[in-house]
């Protein structure tokens, strides 16, 4: 099977297309441009009913780059060190309270990884058991999000910076009786300095704003004041229903996306029937600002300390 017998169907006026007629198995470094293609066309592409050996989705992965493991900080699985296995069955009442506008005890909108500074270029999930109903995934584009600024928003946000710490993400593994293993790796990251506007030059040059409610709470040289309200009107920008898309998984569906570019958070309205998804990461290279033929990326000033 060949790429000349696939079938591409948009899913929204905005982001994601439906491939069909694609066997991963089939596919070969042969597809890899036309995947990556795809990928930086629409945004995020999903496939129906792929086998669900997680060997086969690391081959997949391998066709976009690389594949990296599992996570900078969690193990992936036993026998497949690159497959990160996403447990979220058993949702309770208290898991859906709000931290904030954008993060439950549970889940969250985040981009994969923007507190290391070779982020993930491509991320991939497949659903290896899916509840009965409810636990879909979501995607917003935040290049659209940019590209829908006015002049003088998009002039302001292109010399911007924020801090991506990590702690933020995973702050209860430095509670009091947290895992002493963990708490140790946590604190060894540093907090990272990113832009806040990326370039993709793979893409003509496109643009897309860099926002990860998990990981940042700041921008440098601005009060947290100033920095709640300029990253709150981002993602208004971003969340809007026209820049989003949503999948509705059924067992064996992959999705494979630009993870800089989107993103993405899971529904969690499905209650007590469990939930599995299995993940994988592509490629890797630091964010690149606007207006530098380099990438700047350095460790923030402020480094991890003992609290």
């Amino acid at each position: 099977m060949g790429n000349a017998s696939w079938k591409v169907d948009r899913l929204t006026g905005c982001i994601g297309a439906q491939v069909s007629g694609l066997d991963v198995r089939r596919t070969g470094p042969a597809d890899a441009d036309v995947l990556c293609d795809l990928v930086r066309k629409h945004g995020v592409l999903f496939l129906r009913g792929q086998p669900t050996d997680p060997a086969t989705l690391v081959a997949f992965a391998g066709l976009f780059g690389d594949v990296l493991p599992a996570h900078p900080l969690k193990p992936g699985l036993p026998d497949h060190p690159e497959v990160l296995a996403n447990q979220t069955g058993g949702v309770r009442p208290q898991d859906l309270r709000c931290r904030d506008a954008h993060n439950r005890h549970g889940t969250n909108w985040h981009v994969d990884c923007t507190f290391v500074r070779e982020v993930p270029t491509y991320s991939l999930l497949q659903a290896a058991r899916v509840p009965p109903v409810g636990g879909d995934t979501l995607f917003a584009d935040l290049a659209g999000a940019y590209a829908a600024l006015s002049a003088p928003l998009r002039d302001l946000a292109d010399g911007l910076r924020c801090p991506h710490d990590v702690r933020l993400l995973y702050a209860d593994w430095l509670e009091p009786g947290a895992d002493p293993l963990l708490r140790e790796k946590l604190l060894e990251m540093p907090v990272v300095s990113q832009p806040l506007v990326a370039v993709d030059e793979e893409a003509g040059g496109r643009r897309s704003l860099v926002l990860n409610p998990n990981c940042v709470r700041t921008i440098e040289g601005f009060s947290d004041l100033e920095s709640h309200t300029l990253l709150e009107l981002f993602m208004q920008y971003t969340l809007v229903p026209e820049r989003t898309a949503r999948w509705r998984w059924a067992e064996g569906d992959i999705a494979v996306w630009d993870n800089a570019r989107l993103l993405h958070n899971y529904v969690m309205d499905h209650g007590a029937s469990p939930r599995l998804i299995h993940r994988a990461m592509a490629g890797e290279a630091p964010l690149k600002p606007v207006g530098s033929g380099l990438p700047t990326l350095t460790p923030s000033l402020v480094m991890p300390s003992d609290r």
